[in-house]
Order: C-alpha cells, then structure tokens, then sequence
C-alpha cells in the first residue's frame, strides 16, 4: 500500500509539473523553465527570458521589479533595446512604486493555458512580488506560440501598510513658466527604445458611439509625427495603439483597455515616446480601488514586424486573432436583426421597432431567413414582457403572440434550421434571466445594450459575469457588445472581445434622419476600420436599399447585392426584415449570399485589409482578404456610384512579383482576362456600371 501511495504522489507530480513549473525566488536560486509548441519561458540568474518563435523579450530581476534589457525580432534580428533603461522596473506606481523601493521576488511559475477556453493556449509567467509600501503585485507575461507579440498585465493588491494617498488619482497637470505639463500616473509599460535614430510614430484610434457617426464623422483617427531625436516627452492621451516605425522594422503597442478617442475610458493613461524609450501608462485602477483583492490592470501588448507598411498591419492583425480567436462553428455567421425596418408602407413619419420583434413578424423573418440563405434571426427589443429598460420581465411576452417558454419560436427555428438571436439590456436582465432563455431557446446569439461602465469593478464584474455565463452554456453562445451612445463601455480592444464581437452601428432606412443607411459612407466606416481591426470580429451592417427614404440617401440607386457585399468582409448582419424584399430582389439577394457561404470560411481565416481609395461616392475601392502565408485570397471591389471610369486599377498588397490567377466568382465561367488582371502587384480590371462590384477569388503559384 504504501508502495502504491508513494507512485501514486510521483505520477501526480510528474502530471502537475507538465502543467505548471514554479520557482521560490526569493534568492534567485531556483530555475523556470516551460515550453509549448516552440514558445518558450525561462528564469534563471535574475534573468526571465520569453520567446514566441518570433519574438524574444529579456528582463532582468533588479531589486525593485523587472525591467526589459531586449527585445528582438527573432526573423530579421532587430533589437530594440539599444539603450540603457532608466528606471528599474518597467512599472510603477508614483510615491509607492520607484526606483528606490526594494522589493521581494517571492516565486516565478509558468504554466500552459488557455485562460478557460477564451484565449488561444499559452504560457503565462506569473511573477510575485512584494512591497515594502504595502503592494503585492503579480507580473504576468503571456508567450503565445508563433505570435509577433508578447502580452503584458499586472494583478495589484493592497498588503499591510498600504495607503492611496499621495498617489495621482488621473491625469492631470501642473504649471511650469505658464504653461500646463503632464502629470504621469501609473506605468505599465516600458521599453528602452532609441528614440534619436529615424524613425516616425503613428498613433491611432477608434472612436465611441458609431451610431451617431453614420452619417457625420469617421470612425478613425490617425496621426504621424515624424521629427527625431525626441528631447521633450511625447504624450498621447486619445489613442488605441502606437507604431515606431524604423526604416522596414516596426513595434507596435496597444492598450487592452476601454479607451476611445472621444472616451477616454476608465484611467487608461497616456502613450509616452520619450528621449529614454516607450512608456505606457493608466493601470485602470485609483487609487482607492486598490484593496486586499488582486484586480488586473490594462494590459499592453508588444508587437514586432518587419518590412512596412503593410507587415505593420498583418502583425497587428495576427496577434489580434491570437489574442481573441475566433470559433467558427459557433461565430460564423450571418443574421438579421429585426430593428432597422423603419419605413414601411410609405408612412415616413413613423419609426418602426418594437413591432418587429412581435411573433407574427419573427415567425414571417424565420421562413424569409431559411429561404434566402441567413444563419440567424436576432429578435430585437419588443420580445420581453415589459418596457426597454425594465426588471424582472425578460421572459416571452405572452401580450405579442409568444408563448411563455418559447416552444413556437424554438419549433420554428429547428424546423428551417435558423438559429434565433436575443437583444437585451444587460443592466436590467438578471444572470437568472439569461439562463433561462439560454435553456429554453439555445440562444445563438446574444447583443448586450444600454451598458454603463463606469470604474473599474463595473467594468472587471461585467466581463467575469459574462463569462461564467458563456461557460454554463458549453460555449454554444457568444454576446455581441453594442457600443452606441456616449456611455462609458467596452472599447474595441478591452476583454469584452474574449466572449464575442463588437456590434458596429444602427443604420435605419428612414428615422431618425441622421442615422439613414447612404451606401458609400457605411463602406467607407467599413473600410476605415478594416485597417486597425479584425473585421470577422465586427458585426458590420447593411440595409434594404430598395426601402431606404431617398429624401436622407441614394441608397435606391444601388442594388441589394451591392450592399450586402459591402458588409461580406466582416460578420455581415443585414438590419431589416428581409420579408419586405421583392420577390426579384430575393432572388438576387439568394445567389450573393450562396456565392459567398461557398467561400466564407476561406474569407474567415484569412485577413482584411482595405485597398484602393477611401470611399467617397466615386471611388475605387475595395478589400482584400489575405494571408501573405497561403496561396489564394478574396478580393471585393466596388466601383462607387459617382465614378466615371469603367476600368480600375488598384494597388495590391503581398502579391507584387508573384504571378496571380483571378476568377469572377459570380461568373466563373468568364474569360476572366479580358476583364482583369494582376500587373506587378496592381488589379487592373473593368467594371461596366457604376455602383457596380466584383466578388474575385485569386491564386498565386
């Protein structure tokens, strides 16, 4: 027996430490070392080491924290870190946290995960350390395999001895000679880089509340600086993310926060380029938020590429995807949602919403869905028994045709095999709620509205709530987060993104005015936003154009094939009833949408990128859809309403020396070349008509 006890407790180590190593650090004596699938993660001698298979990061342990010494693009072997950091921690904490104050490493573990399936697996390096001023910290690093990047967070908490005061509660700033100068907050970031060598820094964000920018605004804000050496720090409180661009060689960082340009979220802080390096600040905790339990803060990540422009968005876009994978069985998809069909039956003064979501509608949308192709129908607000923003009352409502647990609409769905969607208002509906109808209906889809995040347990509760939710379905759901409005939310890179997509704006076909549906500057939101996201994350909408008020757009004047395509590169979500199409314009509508399932999986694993010019109403324009590591891609063009010109010709991105074959893939029967082709890397093709596209599938050899 006892023999058996003690093989038992080695076969049970051996099974722990394939799973999780861990090092008492306290003297440095004790080694880390964890692999997976060729990433790996090493401490040793005060050294931690990560590498991804493409990047290399190196921190040495200093007394005070950890401080990065290199980072290195592993394929071109760039090393970033050319200059001697200034401070002996990447982080800190101004008046508790500096290069003064000792601390104790109290262990280094590594282990392999998947963070509970909403993340791709991963080392994560946990480091612990503690604080004579009452702070305990766990340093966590995330090695992705084959990833151009590395993430980065802390986890803090308040130990004995802790007080907020004196700690800067936000930015903020003081007077020097007349003039108003930054206060820094709390750093999370920082690397060495050279900053009096070439270079230039783009910064870039997007923008809150969508829904009322249809018609107004763009979606993106760029701004280039080019000037070096940098003397004087370099502040930057609006952007999402932060590229440095060194000839062909490139580092971008990205703030996982709630941050937009015209919001600034919950203590995101500031890009700083400065004459020493990078830094990156705003934990997303005040000061008095910091308590015995360990919060994490914002985390950034670190990005290398090499060779351009065009690497710089590729890179980005890969770790994107890493970062927040998608499932395609469960997230591929296209729906209807019920909301936007406002101009029915000539009456312009009348604005449609709850009506669509009674079941005399949703049963007609249930047979329209199966007949056109459409995965899903998302019934929108009007199906709970009670008001918009109400408790207690997210069941069926009995008083518009439902019955009380579902059993029509769930009999209907299995019978045209079309998944059914729920909105809700995710302050008022309980987490009861939500099982409940996830039980009754199996929900495929879920869009969450009227949110309010306002610090940052709201916002930290929120993502953990739904999270435990999406766990007890088995996975089989996913939430789409609505960012209308001016309310404080999510953001477009924050942890909301690990349980499903960004819903992107309301467009309606007639009130209110400005959010009518003019087919140009939706593709132009489309196209702009292609650049800094992963559109198969983005549930990106289209409308009925034949129902589009022309007193507010030209809609009519542009097929229905038309606008669904310019919705194809993303989730497409058409936001209409679609019964209201005519039966010419079903048929239409029918062959794009089978054209498309036949290739959406290939669209989905690739990438998007834009092409050509920004749309403006006479534009050549497009996407397309790549990955420079496979040999076939997507090509959407659209030839704008306003263009003169039936012959295009648009720079390509991955292909130049490459020889390229093109299929129409709604004539695949053509002699495709007499119509288009690829010359050094440029499409030069014919489309006859304005307001006209092409659906293209190329080849390279």
């Amino acid at each position: 027996m006892k023999i058996q006890s003690i093989a038992l407790l080695m076969f049970l180590s051996i099974v722990l430490a394939s799973f999780q190593v861990r090092a008492q650090s306290e003297e440095h004596g004790n080694e880390l070392s964890v692999t997976l699938h060729g990433a790996k993660a090493t401490f040793k001698n005060k050294i931690l080491q990560v590498t991804t298979g493409k990047v290399e990061r190196t921190w040495e342990w200093s007394g005070s924290g950890f401080k990065t010494v290199s980072f290195k693009n592993t394929r071109s072997g760039k090393e970033w870190c050319t200059e001697k950091s200034p401070y002996d921690s990447d982080w800190d904490l101004p008046t508790k946290i500096d290069n003064a104050s000792p601390a104790r490493l109290i262990a280094v573990e590594g282990v392999s995960t998947d963070d509970e399936k909403f993340t791709t697996e991963h080392i994560l390096v946990r480091a612990l350390v503690r604080y004579d001023s009452g702070i305990e910290l766990n340093y966590l690093v995330r090695v992705y395999p084959n990833a151009p990047g590395i993430w980065t967070a802390l986890e803090v908490r308040a130990i004995d001895g802790f007080s907020p005061e004196g700690i800067p509660e936000d930015l903020a700033m003081y007077k020097s000679y007349g003039s108003n100068q930054p206060i820094k907050i709390a750093r999370n970031e920082f690397i060495p880089v050279d900053f009096s060598q070439p270079n230039q820094r783009r910064y870039w964000g997007i923008y809150n509340n969508p829904g009322n920018r249809v018609n107004t605004d763009d979606m993106v804000k760029e701004r280039i600086v080019k000037g070096y050496p940098i003397f004087q720090d370099e502040q930057n409180t609006w952007a999402n993310g932060l590229v440095v661009q060194a000839g062909d060689e490139g580092l971008i960082l990205v703030k996982e926060s709630n941050k937009t340009v015209n919001k600034y979220g919950h203590q995101t802080g500031s890009f700083y380029c400065t004459p020493t390096g990078v830094e990156v600040t705003g934990w997303g905790l005040k000061p008095k938020e910091i308590t015995s339990e360990f919060k994490r803060t914002w985390a950034t990540w670190s990005i290398l590429y090499s060779g351009g422009s065009d690497a710089s968005e590729l890179a980005f876009k890969r770790f994107d995807r890493i970062r927040y994978p998608v499932q395609l069985d469960r997230d591929m998809h296209i729906l209807i949602d019920t909301w936007g069909s406002d101009w029915q039956n000539g009456e312009y003064d009348k604005i449609y919403g709850r009506e669509n979501s009674e079941f005399s509608v949703i049963e007609k949308e249930i047979k329209s869905a199966a007949d056109l192709g459409i995965d899903i129908v998302r019934i929108d607000d009007g199906w709970q028994e009670g008001a918009t923003k109400s408790k207690n009352s997210w069941h069926p409502n009995t008083n518009v045709g439902y019955d009380a647990h579902w059993k029509k609409t769930k009999k209907l769905s299995k019978k045209y095999n079309v998944g059914i969607g729920l909105w809700a208002a995710i302050r008022y509906i309980t987490p009861e709620e939500l099982i409940k109808n996830q039980e009754q209906l199996n929900v495929a889809t879920w869009k969450f509205d009227f949110d309010k995040l306002e610090d940052h347990d709201a916002f930290a509760d929120r993502i953990k709530g739904i999270r435990e939710f999406i766990k007890k379905t088995d996975y089989s759901t996913q939430t789409s987060w609505c960012p209308e409005y001016d309310d404080q939310r999510y953001g477009w890179y924050s942890p909301a993104r690990e349980v499903g997509p960004m819903y992107f704006q309301n467009i309606q076909n007639n009130l209110p005015s400005h959010l009518a549906y003019v087919p140009y500057i939706t593709l132009r939101h489309h196209w702009m936003m292609a650049k800094y996201y992963n559109m198969n994350d983005l549930q990106a909408h289209w409308q009925n154009t034949s129902r589009t008020n022309p007193k507010y757009s030209d809609a009519h004047l542009h097929s229905q094939s038309y606008a669904a395509m310019s919705a194809f590169m993303a989730a497409p979500s058409c936001f209409m009833l679609t019964q209201l199409l005519k039966p010419e314009e079903r048929d239409e509508l029918r062959d794009v949408i089978g054209v498309y399932k036949e290739h959406r999986k290939g669209i989905w694993e690739n990438y998007v990128f834009p092409i050509g010019e920004e749309p403006n109403n006479a534009a050549w324009t497009g996407f397309q859809i790549a990955d420079p590591e496979k040999k076939e891609g997507y090509l959407m063009i659209f030839r704008e309403i306003g263009n003169k010109d039936s012959q295009g010709k648009i720079a390509l991105k991955f292909l130049n020396g490459k020889k390229v074959s093109l299929m129409d893939l709604e004539k695949p029967k053509a002699n495709a070349s007499e119509e288009m082709k690829v010359e050094n890397g440029n499409l030069i093709l014919t489309i006859p008509e304005p307001a006209g596209y092409r659906f293209i599938k190329y080849e390279t050899n």
